[in-house]
């Protein structure tokens, strides 16, 4: 007979593959009636599978949508992606003990784990697909002194953080590689940082903009950024009140369009989470 568990486990996976799938091949829209059917299906597997810790359950996803709520207002996420967040947290407030590989771990709220997993992944894709795979043949852009000197500090910082360990845990040299590998690709996703950028962003003319666009501020001049701030109360986030603002302007903007949707990515994560736990404490042997 299949377990509670196994369901909240073929729930989750099915819902992130859906979210991914509508990020990548949807051009990172996912349908609102998506979302809000997700959201229902969370609440009701709160009252389902964790009813006896429900308010616990209802104060974490309350706790992460707020939390995410403020990202999304500032561009650096995807109303999208807040709510696959609350979904999860609803689904799975923590994470379960006895996970695949047989290892207790320390109940640690279960999206927390995914995000980690997920951000572990992005870092390790971002330079293997921005730099070396979009980038062969292409001119690259010289690291400027600033992301030298922020590379060399990252470097540094890894080098002691994997000392402390060795000495504080003697983790084993499964955890040194996988910090390591960790550290390589930050220390060149910093390095190449404008190299990064400028092959996640197409230029788009504001009337091109669509509503939860991210405009990529960062690589425009203060110039540029005063400019269209005086014109429409610049921001961010590409919001259905700013592109009424700017539809007139005839003056390009960057916006993230080729980045890879961070559905993907948490999709990766909700399979390793279930699959080893949470991967920090899974491989530096940490309960």
């Amino acid at each position: 007979m299949i377990s509670a568990y196994e369901i909240q486990i073929a729930v989750l996976v099915l819902v992130g593959l859906a979210y991914a799938l509508f990020d990548v091949l949807n051009d990172r829209n996912v349908p609102n009636g998506f979302v809000y059917l997700t959201l229902v299906i969370g609440i009701a597997g709160a009252f389902a599978f964790n009813y006896s810790n429900i308010s616990i359950d209802l104060s974490l996803a309350v706790a992460v949508g707020a939390g995410g709520f403020l990202f999304y207002r500032s561009g650096l996420l995807g109303g999208g992606d807040v709510a696959e967040f609350v979904f999860i947290s609803l689904l799975m407030p923590l994470q379960k003990n006895q996970v695949y590989l047989g290892t207790y771990q320390f109940p640690v709220p279960f999206i927390l784990s995914v995000l980690m997993a997920a951000v572990f992944a992005a870092l390790i894709y971002i330079p293997v697909y921005y730099l070396v795979i979009r980038g062969r043949g292409k001119k690259w852009i010289v690291p400027s002194a600033k992301n030298k000197r922020s590379a060399a500090l990252m470097l540094l910082s890894y080098t002691i953080f994997i000392i402390v360990l060795w000495i504080a845990l003697n983790i084993s040299a499964a955890g040194v590689v996988f910090v390591a590998v960790l550290a390589g690709a930050s220390v060149l996703i910093v390095l190449f940082e404008s190299q990064v950028y400028r092959g996640m962003v197409t230029f788009v003319y504001p009337n091109e903009l669509e509503e939860g666009d991210m405009i990529a501020v960062n690589l425009m001049s203060k110039a540029d950024i005063s400019y269209f701030k005086r014109r429409s109360g610049f921001g961010r986030l590409a919001t259905g009140r700013l592109i009424s603002r700017m539809k007139n302007i005839k003056k390009r903007v960057p916006v993230y369009r080729d980045s890879v949707p961070f559905a993907f990515f948490m999709l990766i994560g909700i399979v390793v989470s279930l699959a080893a736990g949470n991967i920090l404490l899974a491989v530096l042997g940490i309960g």
